[in-house]
C-alpha cells in the first residue's frame, strides 16, 4: 500500500486481496480484473479522481471518501451513468494492439489525484468583562494612596485602543503559511518491455455512486502506481499479494517479503 504524506493510502486489489508493490510497481496476470482501494486517514473528507492509461476513469467526477474510512473504485464511469459500468481489466498490450491503438507515455499507469478538506478554524471571540464599581471593595476614608479603579480586560493588551493580535489569529497565520506544503508523490520506475499491458473495459459492474455537495479543499496531490503482467521474463500467472511469501529459486527456503536476500544461501530472491 503506498502512503502519501497527507495521510491517503492507494492500493490495488484483485479478488478482494491487496497486491503489494515493489517501489509503486504492481504485478497481476494479463486479464485480471482489479479495483483501486483508497483509505483517508484524515479526520476531514478527500475528493479524488482516477485515471487509467492517461484516461479519465471518473469522468472528471470527484468521488467524496469520509474522514477515517475507505473506498473501492472498481469501475468506470462513462455518460454520467451512477448507476452501473465496466469493471477495470488489465490486458497484455500486444504488437495488434499497439498497431491499432498506439503507445501512450503513460500506458500501465493508475493515476490517483485527491485533495484535502480544508477545514477554517472558528473565530475565538474575546469578551471583555468590566466590574461594577459598586462591586470592588470599600477601603476607609482616607485612601492611604490616590485610588483610580481600572477597567480589566480578560485577554490581550490594550494598545493605542485596540487589542494586540490573539493567539488564534497569530495561529491563523502560521496555518495559512503551511498550505503549500509538499506535494504528492509521482513515482517514476522503469518497464521492461516485456510486461507492457493497459487497462481495458471489462465485465458489468453495478458499483452506484450519489451526488454531494462540494466543499473546499486543498492543493491537489498525486499517487501512482504501475501495472505489470510479467516477472523476470515471465508472465505473472497469479497475482502477487501482501500475504504472498518469496520462496528463493536456489533452496526453495521461504522469505519474509521485507527481504532483499534468501537467508540461508545468499540468492537474491528479486530476480530481474
Amino acid at each position: 500500500m503506498v502512503y502519501s504524506p497527507n495521510k491517503v493510502v492507494a492500493c490495488v486489489k484483485v479478488d478482494g486481496k491487496i497486491l503489494r508493490e515493489d517501489k509503486n510497481v504492481v504485478t497481476l496476470p494479463f486479464g485480471s480484473e482489479y479495483s483501486v482501494f483508497i483509505k483517508n486517514l484524515n479526520a476531514t473528507r478527500i475528493k479524488v479522481k482516477v485515471s487509467v492509461d492517461g484516461t479519465d476513469a471518473t469522468e472528471g467526477t470527484w468521488l467524496v471518501v469520509d474522514p477515517n474510512s475507505d473506498f473501492e473504485l472498481e469501475r468506470f464511469i462513462r455518460d454520467a451513468n451512477m448507476d452501473r459500468g465496466n469493471r477495470f481489466k488489465f490486458i497484455e498490450r500486444t504488437a495488434e494492439i499497439e498497431e491499432h491503438r498506439g503507445i501512450k507515455a503513460d500506458d500501465g499507469l493508475v493515476r490517483v489525484e485527491y485533495q484535502v478538506e480544508v477545514v477554517k478554524p472558528k473565530p475565538i471571540v474575546i469578551e471583555e468583562h468590566h466590574h461594577h464599581y459598586d462591586d470592588w471593595p470599600w477601603y476607609p476614608r482616607p485612601y492611604p494612596r490616590p485610588y483610580y479603579p481600572r477597567p480589566y480586560w480578560s485577554s490581550g493588551t490594550l494598545v493605542s485602543g485596540s487589542l494586540r493580535t490573539s493567539a488564534s489569529a497569530r495561529m491563523g497565520k502560521k496555518s495559512a503559511g503551511m498550505g503549500n506544503r509538499s506535494k504528492g508523490i509521482v513515482m517514476e520506475t522503469a518497464m521492461s518491455f516485456n510486461d507492457q499491458g493497459i487497462t481495458v473495459p471489462g465485465g458489468e459492474s453495478d458499483q452506484k455512486f450519489r451526488w454531494t455537495e462540494g466543499f473546499e479543499t486543498g492543493p491537489s496531490d498525486v499517487i501512482v502506481l504501475q501495472l505489470r503482467g510479467e516477472v523476470a521474463g515471465k508472465k505473472a500467472t497469479k497475482a502477487v499479494t501482501v500475504e504472498t511469501k518469496l520462496r528463493c529459486v536456489t533452496c526453495n527456503k521461504t522469505q519474509k517479503s521485507t527481504e532483499k536476500f534468501c537467508g540461508k544461501c545468499g540468492t537474491a530472491l528479486e530476480i530481474i
